[in-house]
């Protein structure tokens, strides 16, 4: 027995996981590793969060409470005690990071790495760093923090996570990237994650793990700028810029379809590329395209709010006295976390004066500011002078709500084409409305 090594602790599922942090990253992989066999142990310093949890009751979408309650009978163990992960094999850091000002925080990050040091026990240990970090965190800012308390032979390795909330992909079902910066460290991790997943991608350092996270999203959020930045140019065009899309779509090689809208949000795509971008200029490199890209998501929210405001003064609706319906309030289809949603910026961005309801089914957030509702009745929506639909949830019955609204500005290209409201969409240039481009030209012929 004194000859058994960590992974095989861990092939046997003798090991203990206790896992910081219990969010959106954090509780899904803890009950995988529950189901797995493993003894898990949970810490957050979020009263609210484990109180939940300790109740049976799920506050991330993709977790039901049926879910939880079965891990916790298997003996998952949830608290804000530090205590709790005392003496564990394994530490994954799942908390959140973001930007503070111009530099990326990784402050909960640090103080789950001292969390480890000052828990884990006198034998070999492996630290997994699974939040979305800056390529070089782990060994810049955890490895310094767990080596400089401890002896034992501690093992590092980063395994970004590769969660779809609301998505068509089980946990299990995507394959995990995994960087060590040793062999030994590599063959215990990926021992690990395969417990929980079906299959896993090794990489040669914990650097380049993270540096795959970070451009995963980057990818998706210049794609996402390049589809939004067409939606003003598709304005001043005899063109469609959604149709475009769907076209240049049938092509089957070198292209992949990504469509406008309000603009991004969650975690990951608003904030991973100013990880890239922050690490460059700290390398003296400039990442041109990101720091553009940036800015086009940045302002859609804004100009869809003029939109709206436009299609109502066209109609002749004066903007302070107009009523709106803006469906959604979740960053995404069909969940309920608002962190950074586009959506809520549009609500932000439309004037003070105006008398909006957001309807969203999936969420309370207290960061709604505006009345919220779950479902709108149809009295609400036929009384709205325009209704917005930021987010396409399912559960929403956009027949419905295109039989009763008069008016739906449609910024996700979601409504139905048989319905008898009158539907703008994003990137139309509508009858009503001349674009700025048409203007000019007007007002060149008059002169």
């Amino acid at each position: 027995m004194s000859n058994e090594t960590l992974l095989d602790r861990i092939a046997s599922r003798d090991a203990t996981v206790g896992v910081i942090g219990l969010g959106y990253v954090g509780l899904p992989l803890s009950l995988s590793f529950a189901e797995s066999g493993f003894e898990v142990r949970g810490f957050d310093i979020d009263d609210y969060r484990v109180g939940e949890l300790e109740a049976g009751s799920s506050y991330v979408d993709d977790v039901t409470d049926e879910r939880l309650s079965a891990a916790l009978e298997s003996g998952f163990a949830p608290s804000t005690e530090a205590r709790i992960v005392d003496d564990c094999d394994v530490y994954v850091i799942a908390v959140p990071t973001g930007m503070s000002g111009d530099e990326p925080d990784m402050s909960a990050v640090a103080a789950a790495a001292r969390t480890v040091a000052e828990r884990a026990g006198a034998r070999e240990t492996l630290v997994v760093v699974s939040s979305t970090v800056y390529p070089g965190a782990t060994k810049e800012v955890v490895r310094p923090i767990v080596k400089a308390s401890r002896s034992e032979l501690t093992h590092f390795a980063m395994v970004p996570e590769r969660l779809n909330p609301g998505g068509g992909y089980e946990f299990s079902e995507i394959p995990l990237v995994v960087g060590a910066d040793s062999e030994e460290a590599g063959a215990t991790a990926t021992e690990l994650f395969e417990a929980v997943v079906a299959s896993t991608y090794p990489v040669d350092s914990t650097e380049t793990a993270e540096l795959t996270k970070t451009l995963e999203n980057t990818y998706r959020m210049v794609n996402i700028a390049l589809v939004n930045e067409l939606v003003a140019l598709a304005e001043g065009l005899d063109a469609d810029v959604w149709d475009a899309i769907d076209a240049a779509a049938t092509k089957p090689f070198g292209f992949q379809a990504f469509r406008p809208g309000p603009g991004v949000g969650g975690h990951c795509i608003p904030i991973d590329p100013q990880f890239l971008s922050w690490r460059a200029e700290d390398l003296g490199i400039e990442l041109s395209l990101l720091d553009g890209a940036q800015r086009v998501n940045d302002r859609m929210p804004e100009l869809v709010a003029d939109r709206i405001e436009k299609t109502l003064t066209e109609r002749g609706i004066t903007v302070e006295d107009a009523s709106i319906l803006a469906l959604g309030a979740a960053y995404k289809p069909n969940v309920g976390d608002t962190r950074n949603s586009p959506a809520l910026q549009v609500v932000e961005e439309l004037s003070d004066a105006v008398d909006v309801t957001v309807a969203d089914p999936h969420t309370d957030s207290s960061e709604v500011a505006r009345k919220l509702v779950r479902s709108p009745s149809f009295d609400t929506v036929r009384a709205a002078d325009v209704v917005v639909l930021l987010v396409d949830h399912d559960e929403f019955d956009l027949k419905a709500v295109g039989r009763e609204a008069s008016l739906v500005f449609d910024a996700k290209n979601a409504m139905p084409e048989d319905v008898p409201a009158e539907v703008i969409t994003l990137g139309e240039l509508d009858a009503h409305v001349e674009s700025d481009l048409t203007r000019k030209e007007n007002r060149a012929e008059t002169r």
